[in-house]
């Protein structure tokens, strides 16, 4: 169980190295400005509870909360979450105004590891891999980048909690693969340009994105039409949705 101090020994070694598990270039001057601001932002709210900008960090739990909005119903999709100001806001579900840089660093806090083990499980060894073999990594404890997603919404006074790929399905069948549940921290990565979520506003993909910050687990993501949006399912455009991340089970 993560504790305030851990919690705090964690953020310093990620200031120092952002990304080791990933063994990134090293870090250029904008992006180590960013982890700072980000490092600045983070506070206790209550023993155990951290707040970072918006993210609620739970460190017994390992829960974060991110405040977000329903950006569209009805669309083909190869994002599940973006920034608002992002490069792929028109094929997204989700939508946030926390920053990508700060949903990495909340992860790390919570104690996810970042790993791309686990993203191309099922691809057919018949298909084209959409990264090389030798950019595969693994988190240094295995399973820690394997994640539960839910959002959570008001109804009038009904709170409601689905998975959030209950908001998804796959256009050939009409319905929402199970393998779907399960999503995978491969965090993004820093180049000469800074780092790159931050800059793409990419956070969770449907269709496999090396640089955003989590990817989908199922059988097709490699495809990047196979995903559309679940409309009955999805609340109103413009309804406000927390995005809940815990462990995977």
């Amino acid at each position: 169980m993560p504790t305030r101090t851990s919690l705090f020994l964690l953020f310093g070694l990620l200031i120092a190295s952002p990304l080791t598990a990933q063994e990134p270039a090293p870090a250029k001057e904008p992006a180590k400005v960013q982890f700072e601001e980000a490092k600045k932002l983070l506070k206790e709210t209550s023993p155990g509870v951290f707040d970072l900008n918006g993210i609620r960090i739970t460190a017994a739990t390992r829960e974060l909360r991110i405040p977000c909005s329903i950006l569209h119903q009805r669309l083909p999709i190869e994002y599940a979450l973006c920034h608002e100001a992002g490069e792929k806001v028109h094929e997204t579900i989700l939508q946030t105004a926390v920053r990508p840089i700060e949903i990495q660093l909340a992860l790390l806090l919570a104690n996810y590891q970042p790993g791309t083990k686990g993203i191309l499980d099922t691809l057919d060894p018949k298909e084209e891999r959409p990264y090389p073999e030798k950019e595969e990594t693994s988190p240094e404890k295995p399973g820690s980048n394997r994640l539960a997603i839910h959002c959570e919404w008001k109804e009038g006074d009904e709170v409601k909690r689905v998975p959030l790929s209950a908001f998804i399905q796959d256009s050939d069948t009409r319905k929402t693969p199970p393998d779907l549940d399960t999503w995978i921290f491969n965090g993004s990565r820093i180049d000469a340009e800074g780092f790159v979520a931050e800059i793409t506003g990419s956070i969770i993909s449907t269709y496999v994105d090396r640089l955003a910050i989590i990817n989908s687990a199922a059988r097709g993501n490699h495809r990047d039409e196979l995903w559309i949006s679940r409309p009955d399912n999805i609340p109103a455009e413009e309804t406000k949705v927390t995005l809940i991340i815990t462990p995977a089970k």
